[in-house]
């Protein structure tokens, strides 16, 4: 059996748990961050409350285990999906600034 390529195999340490727990941070960023802007514009608000489920989503697929193959196709949706959710952001909160 070969070993695997991905060091993080061998030895995983903490990387996978401070991933995650990163992505969970910046989720429940957005959701607070949604909380405040709520009591200024309501339907801004709503929307950046929304887009934390979907970060939270993004970061689950970071932490999900696939083969080699899949990877990159997962690291561009990622990025797409993080660039996405930053992009709508600017547009519902700027407007209103």
């Amino acid at each position: 059996m070969a070993p695997p390529d991905d060091p993080e195999e061998i030895h995983p340490g903490l990387a996978r748990e401070r991933t995650e727990l990163a992505w969970t941070r910046t989720a429940v960023s957005f959701a607070a961050v949604g909380g405040a802007i709520i009591k200024s514009n309501l339907g801004a608000g709503l929307i950046v409350v929304g887009l934390s489920p979907v970060i939270w989503w993004l970061g689950r697929l970071v932490r999900d285990r696939e083969t080699l193959a899949h990877r990159p196709k997962r690291m561009l949706l990622i990025t797409v999906g993080v660039t996405a959710v930053a992009l709508v952001t600017l547009a519902v909160v700027l407007p209103w600034t």
